[in-house]
Formats: structure tokens, sequence, C-alpha cells
């Protein structure tokens, strides 16, 4: 290989290990490629620099002078041009070298052989090149400095927050002292044309005056809450927390750790619990009425007002979406097709329908199951509240293993106050304070 090709050869390998040491995702095993690739290239790079003064050393042989070939023999620079690049490279000295030209090319020779400094090189592209080896400290490869430079940790960590229990605070909540409480309440399962179920059967007559006077009975019922237990349970070896910086006990005891995940289960069965070992949902409570979809797996208007008029008259309602169902809740149209909500992509989405305020959640079923959809009035589900939140920590339970646990405890229980919906006078409407979309599984 001539000079050229040497050097190019080089900085190919050169080239190479810098494209490893550069790769975030290089491994070991190519980072072990580095070093011999780079004794490869000094190689090639010596030889070029030998090849480089023995070709020098031959232009510095006296050539017998031509008293007939001047530099000014070349009549033109178009002739000047031509010679040159039919000699080529002077240093690998491919054709012979014009006569005219000897002159220029012994002189060209010594520059390149002295260089700027001493020792130095041309490359004919970069610029002189020292012969000694540089050895510069870097932070990209560990043996030339990077060792010293260590990686930067935060302390803080980082998460989405989940949304915050939005039924909690609506809701009635009764405080337990015990694993039980019984709630006595009205029996409003009633239902004969001609009277009201809200009173528990009791029956007003009208009477004339010293008649006998019909007699008639309330009836009740007994609703009991029991503390069901919601535990988070973890464990951490001591040298974890000796040598952590991210506040693991913090961690755990915020709205990203047990806190938060007991809030998300506690509000996830106070919708769709079954009642067994938890909290009675909304969704599976004999209390709530069922509305049929009017479409597949949508959501429209005539839902709405369908679930509107199954509604407890008066109530304080809340709509509940499943997630999905944002896009069906607020492009609704009229028979009209005119959008119901008018747009505005300059400000938030209306957060009411018929008044109520709205929520979307993914803790519903998925759209096209009943109760993807809800409007509830929470003031008429209970909670009993046996006992908040507590997070302890204990090392002496798993002392002999060096290990710490953390335990959460949340006791509670809810259920509607109802067990059936109100049947009105006519004997057949029912309403109730909640109210979902589609048929009750059966």
């Amino acid at each position: 290989m001539d000079y050229k090709e040497l050097m190019d050869k080089s900085a190919e390998l050169f080239g190479q290990a810098k494209a490893i040491l550069t790769n975030p995702k290089a491994t070991a095993e190519d980072t072990a490629k580095v070093e011999p690739l780079m004794v490869e290239a000094r190689g090639y790079k010596a030889k070029a620099v030998q090849l480089k003064e023995i070709e020098a050393a031959a232009l510095a042989v006296p050539v017998p002078e031509d008293k007939t070939a001047q530099p000014g023999d070349l009549k033109t620079f178009g002739q000047f041009l031509y010679h040159v690049a039919r000699a080529g490279n002077v240093l690998t000295l491919r054709e012979p070298i014009h006569p005219a030209l000897i002159g220029l090319a012994q002189k060209a020779a010594q520059i390149t052989a002295e260089g700027p400094n001493v020792g130095g090189a041309h490359t004919g592209e970069s610029g002189w090149l020292e012969t000694k080896e540089k050895k510069d400290l870097v932070e990209n490869v560990g043996a030339t400095g990077g060792f010293a430079v260590p990686v930067e940790q935060l302390t803080n960590l980082f998460g989405v927050t989940p949304p915050p229990n939005s039924i909690r605070a609506k809701a009635t909540s009764i405080p337990m002292r015990r694993r039980q409480i019984q709630v006595p309440v009205v029996d409003q399962t009633g239902a004969t044309a001609g009277a009201p179920s809200w009173f528990g059967g009791i029956i007003a007559n009208w009477t004339e005056e010293a008649k006998q006077k019909a007699k008639t009975e309330p009836k009740f019922r007994q609703l009991t809450l029991t503390a069901h237990e919601l535990v988070c349970y973890c464990v951490a070896q001591d040298v974890l927390l000796d040598d952590e910086a991210v506040g693991l006990a913090a961690f755990l005891s915020g709205p990203m750790g047990f806190k938060g995940a007991i809030d998300w289960y506690e509000e996830f069965a106070f919708l769709q619990g079954t009642g067994a070992g938890q909290p009675l949902g909304v969704v599976n409570a004999g209390a709530t009425i069922a509305v049929p979809a009017a479409v597949g797996a949508g959501f429209t208007l005539a839902d709405s007002l369908n679930m509107l008029e199954a509604l407890l008259p008066g109530a304080d309602g809340m709509w509940h979406f499943n997630q999905r169902l944002l896009s069906n809740v607020y492009g609704m149209t009229d028979a009209a097709g005119n959008l119901c909500f008018v747009p505005n992509t300059n400000d938030t989405a209306p957060g009411k329908l018929w008044g109520f305020p709205v929520a979307f959640t993914e803790k519903l079923p998925v759209p096209g199951t009943a109760g993807a959809a809800l409007l509830c009035a929470w003031k008429y589900y209970y909670i009993g509240d046996r006992k908040g939140t507590t997070i302890d920590s204990t090392n002496l339970e798993l002392f002999r293993y060096n290990q710490t646990s953390w335990r959460a405890v949340h006791r509670v229980d809810g259920q509607p106050a109802l067990s059936l919906p109100l049947t009105l006078q006519d004997g057949t409407t029912q309403i109730s304070p909640f109210v979902m979309l589609g048929a009750k599984a059966t």
C-alpha cells in the first residue's frame, strides 16, 4: 500500500474505535475491541510515516540537470496543470515528473520532510500531524479520565400522579368503633299502586269526623356495615435503606405509594365492588337502575335523558364515564345533528352535563358493558369508616434477615342506603339515586 492508503486504513481503524466508545449501547465485549483496533491503526500510521521518509529521501537524490528543461518551457498554465496531474502524488511517483517540475518537486519534498515542527508530516487533508502520539485525557474513555467522573443521580422519584378520589367527599361517612355497625333505615321497597313508597308503608286516609281511623304501620330494615381490610405490604433489605437516596419510606407513605394505592382500590370498590369481603359497588348494587343503551357501545343524548329520568328527583347527582366515552360525551348531537357542547379548542371541555359534574375514570367497565356510564347521588351511599389508613414499619419481624417491612391497613365498608329502587305511586315507574347505562348481568 502507498502512503495515502496506509493513512486511510489508519483513519478507518481509529474511526471504528471511536464509534464503539461513543455508542451508549456498546457492550463490554464491544469495548474490549477498542484497544486492538488502536494498536493496529498506530501500526499503519507508523508504516506510512516510514514510507514518506523513504520517498522524500529518494527525491533528495541529485537528478542530472536538464539544461534544456526549465519551468518556463511550459508555455501555458494549462500545460503546467496537465503535467502536474500526470505526475499525480509526488510522494508516490505514479508517473515520471516532467523535467520542468523536478526542482519544484524537490522543494516540496524538503518542506514535507521538515514540516512546521520537527518530525512533522503533512496529510494533505487536515494539516500537519506530529509523529509522536498524543495522549489527551478524555471523559468518554474510562482509562483516560472517564473513571474520575461520577454519574449524577437525582434524589427525587418521579411519576404520574393518579386522579383524586372524587366519591368519598360526596358520600355519607359513618364512623365505626367496632368491626360492624348496624344502621336502621326505612324500608322503602313497597310497590303498591296509589301508595308512595317514600314513607315505608305509611298510608294517610281521608276520614270523616268522629269516624274510626284506619291503622297504618311503617316498615324498617337494618343495614349492616362491616369493616373490611384493604392492605399493602412491602419488605426491603436494610442495606438498601442505608444506601438509597430517594427516601423510600416517604415514598411508600405518599400519594404514589401505599396511600395512593389504597385510595384507588377503595374508589374502585365503591364503583364495582362485589360486596363479598369488600364494599358493595354501585354497578353491582340491587338499588341501581339499569337503563338500556340507545346504541351499541357509545353514549348519546337520548341515553343521558333516559338516565336523568330515572334519577331520584331533587338529588345532587354526578356523572361518571369510562375514559373511552369522552369523545362520545363531548361529541353528542341533537336530533338535528347539532353539537350539544359548543366546541372551543382554546378552553377546557365543559365540566357539567344537565347541571351535574362530569368525571372520566378508568375504574368503570368498558363501553358496551353495563356500568360504563353512571349517574349517582352519592349522598345516599354510606361509607363505614372503622379506621383511617395506618402505615407502620418494623425491622423486628425479619431481623435475622436484615430486612425492614412496611404495612398499610385501611378498614372500610360501603353500600347504597337502598336495597332496591324506589317505586312511584303508579306502581310501575322506578327511580333511584343510582342509575347506570346497560343491562345488568344475570
